[in-house]
């Protein structure tokens, strides 16, 4: 995958799919809405009980055996480590556009996320359920939504429009990976990381939506592809 950003002309297939129509985002929009509002809704009720907590338990009762490797998934994948390299490493091949991209949808999406978690206050799975699991992570703060999730997600999903066909099915692992590590570490609800997946979703689609008068004084229009060098 690092030689899609070494120094080459774009092909015609990676600048058509810079160049997809809007309907596709318009319909991503619509279904970050519809699965974040929900969210919230049941995150602001403070509870974790019911079809919720079987997810859970079904995920963080897995053996203990698998907490190394999801400490490592959770933080290789969803924190601030993922996003610097998403935006150094195309900066190093000087696809700048690639770089500034990353930045903008993963920093808009996380600062949504921040807003949301202030809206909830949502307690953590080792509060709704009073201790009553196996917390392999500690964690502080508002639960809703996952942090880790929301910049996974828009992470994975801007990488998506750069990745060959054939190589897509990265993202959508990268995204069930994340999920299923804070699950399993017990330091989130399911409902939170549907809330991080549906931002990280939405701040991809408004990025590719924004008005052009707007978007390509940004360097967020489409009209070269994000491979190309320069910004």
């Amino acid at each position: 995958m690092l030689a899609n950003l070494a120094p080459s002309s774009p092909s015609r297939e990676q600048t058509s799919k810079t160049n997809q129509p809007k309907t596709a985002y318009v319909i991503g929009m619509i279904i970050g809405l519809l699965l974040l509002l929900p969210a919230l809704y049941i995150a602001h009720a403070h509870r974790l009980n019911g079809f919720q907590a079987r997810i859970f338990y079904d995920i963080n009762n897995l053996p203990n055996g698998y907490r190394v490797p999801a400490l490592w998934i959770t933080e290789g994948l969803g924190s601030a480590i993922p996003i610097a390299i998403c935006v150094l490493l195309p900066a190093l091949f000087k696809r700048f556009r690639l770089a500034w991209r990353f930045f903008f949808t993963a920093g808009g999406a996380v600062a949504v996320m921040e807003v949301a978690k202030v809206l909830t206050k949502e307690p953590r799975p080792v509060i709704l359920l009073a201790h009553h699991l196996q917390l392999r992570a500690i964690e502080t703060g508002p639960a809703f939504p996952s942090g880790h999730e929301t910049a996974a997600t828009a992470l994975a999903l801007t990488l998506w429009l750069v990745l060959p066909t054939k190589w897509r099915w990265l993202s959508l692992v990268w995204i069930l990976l994340v999920a299923v590590s804070r699950l399993y570490l017990g330091v989130h609800a399911p409902v939170d990381i549907v809330g991080g997946f549906a931002i990280g979703l939405m701040a991809v689609c408004f990025v590719r939506l924004l008005p052009r008068v707007i978007a390509k004084p940004l360097r967020l229009d489409a009209d070269h592809s994000l491979l190309e060098p320069g910004f």
